[in-house]
């Protein structure tokens, strides 16, 4: 091997990212073999050109041309291992012209470039005198084999560099979350940090809505404002991400019905936000029709990131139900602190004053009716400041005080509860009928939960709420050691059915598995009268 060919091997190998290498490669292959002409055509799987580096083509010329070949005709016969040499390119039988502009080639030499196993893309080199010899083949297998080991090298630099990035970014997003709860400039950073680091046209994070809907809430980059707000359809294809948990990427937006903002981008990635078995999210990221296809690689970055958020978001909701949860539970002390000094107080008062009326002077009547009068009006004022902060839980909507009550079990249980509502409307609709009602089923809720998380060696829950026909049913279902184990203590449990024979129902519980004796699982069913 020459001087000059172990030269530009150890040059290609100093260069660090990846378009240095195709372009000192370029360079060496010019160098060694003396054409005037080269050129690195990076291809995807299907041989479409995604990235073109040249030399020795005058800058105008290729703003005429406009266009990187991809592999057919010609180039298309150049071998995946090995060189294809040819004396008059125009002379091939698999020619198929060039562009319009395009300088003559003349001899042509093509390589093709692995990195990983497979063809990164093509070297070409064209029109030297006299042709290509076999040492300029020699000579280009060589620098090609250095050059693998080069992109490999380059690819690992640029990999690591873009997930110090992402690490980077929810790093900063978590530390702002956890500051702030209720930050929603950094859920924002989420979107704007994946938007950037993805190379990504736009972007949105869907989270879930009112009755059962997900919405677009944080948008970002192109048609962001027309983005912002979107419902998912129901029968599109990021429901279905979201409800298997799989992130995914495609060529353009897949799925049966796309909604309009979207149509016009091309490569798609759709990256859920997992916290254990539960979706509180979903990432979207859109390139524009001309640019590249997001990769594996890209799925697996974003993912991460995205698992990163949900960890955040999940922090940050269960402080908000925390300070929610300590906020009714201070109000509620309040409240009994008033009826048990305040209240009691005033009731004395007006006892005493009462047992004075006979005891004044005449004159002196008419004052102290007018006194007593008054802590009258105070008890009253006070008794409904009582009501008001001990109705404060109740008149809370009913899946607000449910969700919360499965992320405050997530600390015992370890997991997160799955929800399941067949009709949030005639379950809120029988709680408007009866407020109390809703008491019943935190109730029943939290002490399900609770038993569980004590004794039932769970590693999975979910919680069904049913209301049909004029009835209403809690289930709890787990994969524990079964109704045995699970609720060794009964008081609980008979509390529960004490509460629904009150509302005219029934309390079961019963193994999930009749054939399993040592995990048969746990159903609990309370159902009672609904109006």
């Amino acid at each position: 091997m020459s001087d000059a060919v172990t030269d530009a091997i150890l040059s290609l190998n100093r260069q660090l990212d990846l378009p240095s290498v195709l372009n000192k490669m370029l360079e060496a292959a010019m160098q060694t073999t003396g054409a005037p002409l080269a050129a690195i055509n990076v291809v995807d799987d299907q041989g479409v050109s995604i990235d073109f580096h040249y030399q020795g083509i005058d800058a105008s010329i290729w703003q005429m041309i406009k266009r990187a070949p991809n592999s057919v005709g010609t180039l298309a016969q150049i071998p995946a291992e090995g060189t294809l040499v040819i004396d008059e390119i125009t002379k091939h039988p698999a020619f198929l012209g060039l562009p319009k502009g395009h300088p003559p080639l003349g001899s042509f030499l093509g390589c093709a470039l692995r990195a990983r196993g497979s063809v990164f893309g093509y070297l070409y080199l064209a029109s030297k005198k006299g042709g290509f010899t076999p040492i300029d083949e020699a000579t280009i297998a060589a620098l090609a084999s250095a050059a693998s080991v080069a992109i490999d090298n380059a690819q690992l630099f640029e990999e690591s560099l873009e997930r110090e990035n992402w690490l980077a970014a929810s790093q900063a997003i978590t530390t702002a979350l956890l500051a702030n709860p209720g930050d929603e400039t950094a859920i924002a950073r989420i979107v704007a940090s994946a938007r950037d680091l993805s190379g990504a046209a736009a972007a949105a994070l869907v989270l879930p809505g009112i009755d059962d809907e997900w919405v677009m809430e944080f948008t970002h980059g192109e048609k962001a404002d027309e983005l912002l707000g979107l419902v998912l359809p129901s029968d599109g294809f990021a429901m279905s991400v979201i409800r298997s948990g799989q992130g995914t990427i495609a060529q353009e937006p897949p799925g049966p019905t796309i909604l309009d903002p979207v149509r016009e981008f091309g490569p798609t990635l759709y990256a859920p936000l997992l916290a254990g078995a539960r979706t509180l999210g979903l990432l979207m990221l859109w390139r524009q029709d001309d640019y590249d296809t997001f990769d594996d690689h890209d799925l697996a970055t974003a993912q991460r990131f995205s698992n990163q958020a949900a960890l955040a978001l999940q922090f940050a909701e269960l402080a908000h139900v925390r300070n929610v949860s300590n906020l009714l539970e201070e109000r509620e002390r309040i409240a009994d602190d008033l009826h048990d000094f305040v209240s009691q107080e005033l009731f004395a008062t007006a006892m005493q004053l009462e047992s004075l009326t006979d005891d004044v002077a005449p004159s002196a009547r008419d004052r102290l009716a007018s006194t007593l009068d008054h802590v009258k009006r105070a008890q009253r004022e006070v008794r409904g400041v009582m009501s008001q902060l001990q109705g404060d839980r109740t008149s809370e909507p009913l899946a607000e005080r449910v969700r919360r009550e499965l992320i405050l079990a997530h600390d015992s249980l370890g997991f997160v509860p799955f929800l399941s509502v067949d009709d949030w409307g005639a379950a809120s609709r029988a709680v408007d009928s009866d407020p109390t009602l809703s008491d019943d089923i935190i109730a029943v809720i939290r002490e399900l939960l609770s038993n569980t998380a004590r004794h039932a060696h769970a590693t999975s829950c979910s919680v069904t709420i049913s209301a049909k026909e004029g009835r209403l049913s809690v289930i709890i279902e787990d994969d524990g050691v079964g109704p045995s184990g699970a609720f060794s203590r009964h008081s609980g449990t008979s509390n529960l059915a004490n509460r629904a024979l009150r509302r005219r129902g029934t309390f079961s519980l019963d193994p999930v598995r009749e054939d399993d004796d040592e995990r048969p699982g746990t159903r609990a069913v309370w159902n009672v009268a609904a109006a």
